[in-house]
């Protein structure tokens, strides 16, 4: 399960990646968690770390975990959609002919210029009705960075809220740079450490800044580093990256799985298929 629409997320495809998991490990960490489609579905009773470099969304998870009963009730007072109410167009001067909920995306406008003043709502609401599920959210980039999915608002009709909650429960969630949890020590043996990684593509480093779904990416060097630091690592490691020549050479003494996938997040009628690598180091 996932509670975000995340772009590039594995929620769909988590099966294809949980099949490489060993049986025997008793500590998971994850690095960038995103979404967090993996780590909702490794067990609970694993000793269990997460991380990811986005403070907004490092806060919805620490809030989910610490106040989740405040944070939910806060959720759901922002009632979905409702039959009858009046709907204006996502975005000004728009050609399109379709029309939203002009309470709900008020208040998206309004977290939007806002969103320091209650970081984890703000962050999950726009998560859950921006276009394309996008989480880059610069004001600057208007182009994409509209109200255009009320029904993502319906999750507040599930209990997805309260099953996240109770899974993060015992986590331990931080923001950090990705090479502390591949480095710092454990009480447990190096082979009992299980590390899934699922870092920013190379595909997107070349990418124009207002075509980018992330906004922490990685530059050439920081992905030359990440190499470095992987291969490095004394755990056991599953690695999720995008199939290109440079990457089969740099992990050629390793296990290279290839997989394929339709994207999720993508704004696309007929979905993307990519092609990616699963590499393990066991």
């Amino acid at each position: 399960m996932t509670i975000l629409r995340y772009p590039g997320g594995k929620n769909r495809v988590k099966k294809k990646i949980l099949k490489y998991f060993p049986s025997n490990f008793k500590e998971y960490r994850e690095p960038f968690c995103g979404g967090g489609s993996i780590f909702f579905s490794v067990p609970k009773d694993k000793k269990r770390w997460i991380n990811d470099i986005n403070k907004y969304l490092i806060g919805l998870y620490i809030e989910l975990r610490d106040n989740s009963k405040n944070f939910i009730s806060q959720c759901k007072k922002i009632s979905p959609h409702l039959e009858g109410e009046e709907t204006v167009s996502a975005r000004e001067n728009s050609k399109s002919k379709k029309k939203y909920n002009k309470r709900l995306k008020e208040r998206f406008d309004y977290f939007v210029e806002n969103k320091n003043e209650y970081p984890a709502l703000s962050y999950f609401y726009i998560n859950r009705t921006v276009w394309a599920g996008r989480v880059n959210y610069s004001s600057e980039m208007k182009s994409r960075m509209y109200f255009s999915n009320p029904e993502g608002w319906n999750i507040v009709k599930t209990n997805k809220l309260e099953t996240a909650s109770s899974i993060l429960k015992n986590t331990k969630i931080t923001s950090l740079d990705y090479s502390v949890l591949l480095e710092e020590k454990s009480e447990h043996n190096n082979d009992e450490v299980l590390l899934y990684l699922d870092p920013p593509y190379v595909i997107e480093t070349n990418m124009k800044k207002t075509d980018k779904l992330y906004e922490y990416g990685f530059t050439n060097s920081d992905h030359d580093n990440f190499v470095s630091s992987v291969k490095n690592c004394d755990y056991k490691w599953i690695l999720s990256y995008d199939d290109n020549p440079i990457t089969r050479v740099e992990f050629k003494d390793f296990n290279i799985y290839e997989e394929e996938w339709a994207y999720s997040g993508s704004s696309l009628k007929k979905k993307k298929i990519g092609k990616e690598l699963i590499i393990t180091n066991f």
